[in-house]
């Protein structure tokens, strides 16, 4: 039995000391295992998001192209025609083009504003 006093004495302490396993190879390769999956993982998602870029950007491209494909249609028809005109008419072929050029540019700037205004509403 412990006796009363005044003064406090301190308790004992026992030094626990818990030995770790430290493994240099095991912990170098679990790190160079984690930086391949961050690596990996990142791919992946550059590729997801550079194919659905590639995607949209083929898919800009049909449109261009059959805007495109009628432009060049068009031109080469009005090239035949002005060849045809000149060999045939002479110089009033310039005349009729001259009244054609304007009429298709004023067409042309009609369509585009029209689907300005459709592409907002």
């Amino acid at each position: 039995m412990k006796l009363p006093s005044l003064t406090r004495l301190p308790n004992y302490r026992k030094f626990s000391f818990e030995p770790r396993y430290y493994d240099p190879i095991k912990e170098d390769i679990e790190e160079r295992t984690s930086r391949i999956e961050q690596e990996l993982r990142q791919r992946s998602l550059e590729t997801s998001a550079r194919s659905a870029g590639i995607h949209g950007a083929f898919a800009r491209r049909s449109s261009y192209k059959k805007s495109s494909n009628m432009l060049q249609g068009i031109i080469m028809v009005a090239l035949f025609v002005f060849i045809f005109g000149y060999l045939y008419f002479g110089n009033d072929i310039f005349y009729v083009f001259l009244l054609l050029g304007p009429a298709y540019m004023y067409f042309r700037l009609k369509q585009t504003a029209g689907k300005r205004r459709q592409s907002r509403t």
